[in-house]
Formats: structure tokens, sequence, C-alpha cells
């Protein structure tokens, strides 16, 4: 992996959100009921296009106005065109140096193969070009593939509201975890 350029990795980069052609993708991706129920919490249903592009609109205008708030497409390194996801700064506060990250992987084998890059790129432009020193990541008990990812980062469960969350006939528990800029830096260290 190139560790000079903080938006590209060995098979994946991230990007500018294109909401017009993102948006024709992505609502294809909402008609998978466990891609809608990541992308947004209960009720979920499949979206069009055109919402979907409101959405992508409003998060890129967030970012523009508010900057506490960072939005960027996950996309293959071979394949100019190929959306593999999203990862999703938001919350920032940056007198306390905090924040949330998301990233949204549009099905479970595209999960498995990328989270983790997703997640390293996501975490070098968290600490090293951002400068916050918590980030935290909020996540169901029943999405095992994020929490494998999350947890091998070095994340600590902070949070745990239990069975809050009504997911296919059965309440689930959401996770927060969080990690702190030195104990990325020191896990990046052990790994060199």
């Amino acid at each position: 992996m190139d560790e000079t350029n903080i938006f590209i990795g060995d098979h994946i980069r991230l990007t500018e959100i294109d909401p017009k052609k993102d948006a024709e993708v992505e609502a294809q991706w909402t008609q998978d009921l466990s891609y809608a129920r990541l992308r947004k919490k209960n009720p979920v249903r499949p979206l069009a296009p055109t919402e979907v592009r409101k959405d992508l609109d409003e998060k890129l205008k967030e970012s523009d106005e508010g900057r506490r708030s960072f939005f960027y497409a996950m996309r293959d390194c071979l394949e100019e065109d190929s959306l593999l996801g999203f990862m999703y700064i938001t919350e920032i506060e940056w007198k306390n140096g905090q924040g949330f990250l998301r990233l949204l992987f549009k099905n479970d084998e595209t999960t498995a193969l990328y989270i983790a890059e997703g997640l390293h790129l996501a975490l070098r432009y968290v600490f090293d070009e951002l400068n916050l020193y918590h980030i935290c990541m909020e996540v169901y008990d029943c999405a095992l593939l994020h929490i494998q990812a999350i947890e091998n980062a070095k994340f600590s469960l902070e949070a745990r509201l239990r069975e809050i969350t009504y997911i296919t006939d059965a309440y689930h528990d959401r996770l927060i975890y969080g990690l702190l800029a030195e104990e990325w830096r020191i896990s990046q260290g052990a790994e060199r």
C-alpha cells in the first residue's frame, strides 16, 4: 500500500461522490435488505435513484457548509467507474477531536473483500489528515464482518445498547466502538 497517498490503497481508492452516477448504482443496492438496513435505520425500503441523489446532494452540501462531515465513495483501483461503497465521517466535534465513521459496502461479498482495507484508508484519513483524537463506529451485533474488522483494527467496545434495533424477527444490540489516535498509531507501528 502506498502510504504517501492517503486516498489510495492496494485495491480501493477514496474518491469524490458523483451524485448522478452513484445514485443510479446505490438505488439498485437498496433493493438488498441487508444493505438498506446498514444505510438507514428502520423502517427501510427500496429507494429510487432520484431519492438517493437527493440524499447524496444533501450530504455533499452538509460537508461543504458545515465542515463537520466528510463523504467519500470507495472505488476499485483498476476500474474507473466501479463503485464499491461509501465512507462517511460525521458528527465531528473539532474542539474535542471526535467523530463517527461509517463504511457501507454494496453487499456481504464486497464487505468481506474490502472492509479491512477500507477501514485502514478511513483511519489514515481520520487520524493523519483530519487530526481527530477519537473516532467511533456504530454497528449492529449481527453485522459480524464489520465487528471483526473493527476489532482487528484495535477498536474497543465503548457502549452496548441492548436489544434496541428490530431486524428480521429479532431484537439486536447496537454496539459503539471507539479508537484513539495514539492506539491507532501504536497498532500501525507494531505492524511495520
